[in-house]
């Protein structure tokens, strides 16, 4: 295979590996920026139930199963944040190695 073609395959290959990447990071951190704050509120008002018996509060859910469940939800989407950021590195670092192997292809192709 000629080095232009490989060149061109590897980088046409990283950029559509790059394209689905980035679209499960998008999701990722729109879970992230929407369940964090959702799942504090979700607790407070929880805890704001529990601590001033607020019956007034219509919900058919418990004040321990609304503390609880927003605050692992908060802790879940937070995880999905940190692993959309750890995505990003890991795509950022093959696009390093895919740029230094093309430029030695691209010097082994000069010098011949």
């Amino acid at each position: 295979m000629p080095p232009r073609l490989k060149t061109a395959v590897l980088y046409t290959a990283f950029w559509t590996l790059f394209a689905v990447n980035f679209a499960v990071m998008f999701v990722l951190l729109l879970i992230c920026a929407l369940g964090i704050p959702s799942g504090i509120m979700l607790a407070v008002l929880g805890a704001a139930v529990l601590m001033f018996r607020a019956d007034f509060v219509i919900t058919a859910l418990a004040p321990q199963v609304m503390i609880f469940g927003g605050l692992s939800a908060a802790f879940l989407s937070a995880f999905f944040g940190l692993l959309a950021v750890k995505m990003g590195f890991g795509i950022s670092g093959l696009f390093i190695r895919i740029r230094r192997k093309c430029e030695r292809l691209r010097e082994a192709d000069q010098s011949v």
